[in-house]
């Protein structure tokens, strides 16, 4: 099946997202990494708010798609163990720059926050869980490790804390 326009623009603008950070992001420069025109830009995105909501709301549909592949199930038919075990496999690989930039935008507008909150709340621990929240902690530093320390883990470090971590799901 062929992707859309939309699909397609939204790809794009992550690339764009990439290599120019969100700032970088604009009508011009995502229609020149589209090949799209930019009026072919705006007519699925009139404003660059709906832009900016789009790609939030893509990449949170992509990171629950992978959530369930790992699951093998959607979070509705998985224990709370066995959301926790995804998401600790999801996030023990590096963030992708664009997932983690735009997750850091997501804090300053409502909507921008909406679109992630539907996965958080499927997928992860309440606070008061305190074992599991831990675990969940442990997850979110494997997957920001790279972007905020000097030294990035090497593969055997990140699979050996990877284990670590879903050895300390409670059950």
């Amino acid at each position: 099946m062929r992707p859309s326009k939309r699909d397609l623009i939204l790809a794009a603008a992550v690339r764009v997202i990439a290599a120019d950070g969100i700032e970088g992001l604009s009508f011009e420069t995502l229609a020149d990494a589209a090949g799209l025109s930019k009026s072919g830009i705006i007519y699925h995105f009139p404003s660059r708010h709906d832009l900016l909501l789009g790609v939030h709301t893509h990449l949170a549909t992509l990171w629950e798609r992978e959530l369930e592949d790992i699951a093998g199930a959607p979070a509705a038919e998985l224990t709370p163990t066995g959301r926790l075990r995804a998401v600790v496999t999801s996030m023990g690989r590096t963030a992708d720059l664009p997932e983690l930039l735009m997750i850091l935008d997501s804090r300053h507008h409502p909507e921008f926050r909406e679109a992630w909150a539907g996965v958080d709340k499927r997928w992860m621990p309440e606070p008061d869980s305190t074992d599991a929240y831990l675990v969940q902690l442990i997850a979110y530093g494997l997957w920001a490790h790279d972007h905020v320390h000097h030294a990035p883990l090497d593969a055997r470090a990140r699979e050996r804390l990877i284990a670590a971590a879903l050895e300390r799901i409670p059950s």
